[in-house]
């Protein structure tokens, strides 16, 4: 699931709500001005029915010709003016007699009485709003309407003024939240990349650059105080496993020495067995204890040398030390680029061990076949067996401490485990870390059908420059 940025999540939680309350407020503001309008409308309907009347009776008066109806005007229509964009389907009107007969009417209004009472009023019918005006003196009504289509569509064209804009503005308002916020949230940005950079190796308290919010202030404090006492424990358990494996040495020694007087002086049978096997415990609780200060060392917080090494003479200097080992000689292979030799950036020793226990661990887990050490440009040195292998998943869970491959020897006839600490690849992925490089585990090598790749990937430096040049 893709993460997203706190102010990406203020922007969507905000957006949605700023443009609720927009078309609420339309909404309302629609209402309002849809109530307005409808009350300008009427009065305008009672001015002009009131004007009306008094212009249809004032010709009644004074026609030359009244028609057979006494004291009215009959005149089917009065002919709409010629005026160029005038609109006459906003106000239509009839003059009607107190029979509802129709005596005068607008060109667009019905030619039948409209069946609404006489009274003075407004009223309702056939999508017309009406107001009724009756003459104080003579026996005429004036029914005024204009369209509810007219006020519908006015009210309509008010909203979309209202809503359109909501179209452009809502994108620039999502910009200018996420701009702000951005800028408001971007002392928590800074705690939350400098807690990324923390670990095991550098925990230094949180300064950030510029002032915080009180709340932020409180994670922080708690945080350094947090950190604070995460250093100081694993500063304890390292020197504790420093101390006992280097205060481990000395008596490890006086007794091993003890054990091998006594292995000389005792005749062959079962006393000269329980003391060989004294002395080999005792030289595994050995290897143990040199483990442990390697990783105590690997995971110190002392500065590694940053100098240059070459990558073709460190592996040589290992290959030596495995060498003196005669069931090694003819398994253990060097091979070495033939055109330049490889620089990397390091420090020496830390490589010599984070390579010296990928070979233990390869000759631990392939018994039998040949175990390759092999220099490769630009800056990678590798260590591939022909043993079982690992699958992904194991190959993961054994860069942590104390995790082993309970694979058996191909040789062996019944399982079991190989003998080991779970400390080798720890220790190897924490130098090469320390270093700025990383340890890659393939398996099966390139062309081999089972066996374990184990490369240090390191960084490259640059070549020496031959002197006088």
């Amino acid at each position: 699931m893709k993460q997203r940025s706190l102010s990406w999540s203020l922007t969507r939680a905000l957006l949605p709500w700023v443009a609720l309350v927009w078309v609420g407020i339309s909404l309302g503001v629609a209402w309002y001005v849809q109530r307005e309008l409808a009350e300008q409308l009427d009065a305008g309907l009672v001015e002009s029915a009131e004007r009306l009347l008094d212009l249809a009776a004032h010709d009644a008066r004074n026609h030359e010709k009244p028609s057979e109806r006494e004291g009215t005007l009959f005149r089917l229509e009065v002919p709409h003016s010629k005026l160029h964009g005038a609109k006459h389907d906003v106000l239509l009107y009839q003059v009607v007699n107190t029979d509802n007969e129709l005596l005068l009417r607008s060109a667009d209004a019905p030619r039948y009485p409209l069946p609404v009472p006489l009274s003075t009023g407004f009223r309702e019918y056939a999508g017309l709003r009406i107001y009724t005006l009756a003459h104080p003196s003579l026996p005429m009504y004036i029914h005024a309407g204009d369209p509810l289509a007219h006020r519908q569509a006015t009210r309509t064209r008010t909203l979309l003024g209202l809503l359109v804009p909501l179209l452009v503005v809502l994108p620039l308002l999502g910009w200018l939240i996420r701009t702000v916020t951005r800028r408001v949230l971007a002392p928590a940005g800074q705690i939350a990349r400098e807690l990324q950079q923390r670990d095991g190796r550098h925990l230094a308290p949180l300064a950030p650059a510029q002032p915080l919010p009180a709340e932020l202030q409180t994670i922080v404090g708690s945080a350094n105080h947090l950190l604070q006492r995460l250093e100081g424990a694993l500063d304890t358990e390292r020197a504790l496993a420093a101390n006992a494996a280097h205060e481990l040495r000395t008596p490890l020694a006086t007794v091993r020495l003890r054990l091998q007087t006594a292995l000389a002086q005792v005749a062959d049978g079962p006393a000269r067995q329980r003391v060989a096997e004294a002395l080999d415990a005792l030289d595994q609780l050995g290897r143990r204890s040199e483990k442990l200060l390697q990783l105590s060392r690997a995971e110190s917080g002392a500065a590694l040398a940053q100098e240059r090494v070459n990558l073709g003479q460190l592996a040589a200097v290992v290959a030596q030390e495995f060498w003196s080992d005669p069931a090694l000689l003819q398994r253990l292979h060097l091979v070495l680029p033939e055109s330049e030799d490889v620089w990397v950036r390091g420090d020496f020793d830390a490589l010599a061990i984070a390579l010296r226990n990928l070979v233990e661990n390869a000759v631990r887990y392939a018994p039998s076949g040949p175990v390759t050490i092999a220099v490769e440009a630009p800056a990678t040195c590798s260590v591939s067996d022909e043993g079982p292998g690992l699958s992904p998943e194991r190959a993961h869970a054994l860069l942590q401490r104390h995790q082993r491959n309970g694979h058996a020897p191909p040789a062996c006839s019944t399982p079991a485990h190989v003998p080991g600490y779970g400390l080798g690849l720890s220790i190897v992925s924490t130098i090469v870390q320390r270093q700025g490089g990383a340890l890659a585990l393939q398996s099966p090598p390139p062309g081999q059908p089972h066996g374990l790749r184990a490369a240090l990937v390191l960084r490259a430096a640059e070549q020496p420059t031959a002197p006088g040049i």
